[in-house]
């Protein structure tokens, strides 16, 4: 694919205008102009896209364990459980423009949404007991609060990251090479930065799941009442 791409700089485009008055010039000056102009009209937005919690008390404890690979015998039984399953969509179109001579000027337009496929909270149907439901509903809240900050700190900041990245615009010698090349470079910048997204969102909720998260989730169970003979 053969592209021409100008670099759009006011210095270039002073240089230009002195190095070449006549006609032909003008018009590629012009040409230059609009293509700046359209490179800071450039369009990227990112948007968090919240999703209920689904909350589902249908599991005992043993399919809990087997969820969060527990492995058998352990010490730890998985009482309650967040499972998140975190995605995007990109929505990219092409604004361009022409100089009337066969080439074109274009610049990505970007609506990424971030948000959730499933967000589903399991707690043990084994917890019957209210006190001990509320101290593991409430650690289970700290996995959604902290998908959900995530993904919404990513989305206000992959916007500037996103402009920097592809807002430019580039000069193309057809409607449809500027379509590919648009689309091309748009998929190849977001679907990166994505995977760094889910990645730190994940390990956040790493985070939580400590020795020193566990042992306070521990104590606030030893505080709850004392359970009836043969309840949990």
């Amino acid at each position: 694919m053969a592209l021409i791409r100008i670099i759009v700089r006011k210095s270039g485009f002073v240089a230009t205008l002195f190095a070449c008055l006549h006609a032909p010039c003008s018009h590629a000056a012009e040409f230059a102009e609009r293509c700046e102009q359209l490179s800071r009209e450039a369009k990227i937005a990112v948007e968090f896209q919240d999703r209920a919690v689904v909350a589902d008390d249908s599991l005992n404890i043993q399919k809990l364990n087997e969820m969060s690979a527990k492995p058998a015998g352990s010490a730890i039984h998985t009482l309650g459980l967040t499972h998140a399953q975190p995605t995007y969509q990109l929505s990219v179109a092409v604004r361009a423009i022409a100089d009337g001579q066969g080439q074109i000027c274009a610049t990505p337009e970007i609506t990424l949404t971030l948000g959730f496929s499933a967000f589903v909270v399991y707690l043990a149907r084994d917890l019957t007991d209210f006190c001990r439901r509320e101290v593991i509903r409430a650690h289970e809240q700290e996995h959604v609060n902290t998908w959900r900050s995530n993904l919404r700190a990513s989305a206000q900041m992959l916007p500037g990251i996103l402009r920097r990245e592809i807002g430019d615009a580039r000069v193309y010698a057809t409607r449809a090479e500027a379509e590919a090349d648009v689309r091309e470079r748009a998929k190849e910048l977001v679907t990166p930065w994505m995977q760094r997204v889910m990645a730190a969102a994940s390990e956040a909720q790493q985070a939580i799941d400590t020795p020193t998260s566990y042992a306070s989730v521990a104590g606030r169970l030893r505080a709850c009442p004392p359970l009836a003979r043969g309840a949990r």
